[in-house]
């Protein structure tokens, strides 16, 4: 796992989700495919509320302003897929980053959606750490490996169905860190994902780029770049 230092103009690489594969030529890093996996903007949230699944959480204006900036970022990739989660703020922000590339149709899947819990609703100052896991409200909410494999099957029927191609996928926090996590060899455990310097960004992306075989397990032939606003392709 690589990590690289802040630059003066902003670009915040200090995260530890920077990885260079091995064994591979250069070639060979994304010949199996890429998937761009984000993180939805900013949310109009008031009233505070740890908001999980419930339906009609929007952007806000700064969530608005950060996905306009990820979309300019992202106008110059060669995108030939974009799938969101369902809920209406991972679509608004794939809705914005599609503004450049208005031949694709956005896709929902449900294996990109919010973590499954009963905490949903409560004051975020009520979560300890954002702590849903340990121990779960209910027993059909869901524990991070739960989480974890869900978009792992995501990954792989994308690639499936688009190989070698660019994949556009948004999410949310928690699928999106524990995603990085096991790329960058990380234990699938609460501290891990709650690490300083490591939690996404909103309206943040983080490039996957796959082998020559596409989907495997062997996370050191995936390379793992992570990127927020504000953005410098030069670096």
């Amino acid at each position: 796992m690589n990590q690289q230092p802040t630059t003066s103009n902003g670009y915040f690489n200090y995260t530890g989700l920077h990885t260079t594969p091995k064994g591979l030529r250069p070639e060979e890093i994304g010949a199996g495919g890429t998937i761009w996996l984000g993180r939805h903007g900013e949310v109009h949230n008031p009233g505070a509320i740890y908001y999980g699944r419930l339906p009609g959480y929007r952007l806000g204006n700064e969530g608005l302003k950060q996905t306009a900036e990820t979309a300019r970022f992202l106008a110059n990739q060669p995108l030939a897929a974009a799938y969101s989660s369902p809920l209406l703020r991972a679509r608004q922000t794939a809705q914005v980053y599609l503004k450049y590339h208005p031949t694709l149709k956005l896709h929902t899947s449900s294996l990109l959606l919010e973590v499954r819990s009963q905490y949903q609703g409560k004051l975020q100052s009520e979560l300890n750490d954002f702590n849903f896991y340990e121990p779960k409200f209910a027993p059909e909410d869901e524990g991070l490996e739960d989480v974890l494999l869900r978009v792992l099957q995501f990954f792989k029927k994308a690639l499936k169905s688009h190989p070698r191609q660019h994949i556009l996928a948004v999410s949310h926090g928690d699928p999106v860190i524990v995603t990085h996590a096991h790329f960058v060899g990380l234990p699938i455990k609460l501290a891990s994902i709650r690490k300083p310097n490591l939690y996404p960004q909103t309206a943040s992306v983080t490039r996957y780029d796959f082998p020559p075989e596409g989907f495997t397990n062997d996370i050191a032939r995936v390379r793992v770049s992570y990127y927020h606003s504000p953005f410098n392709e030069g670096n």
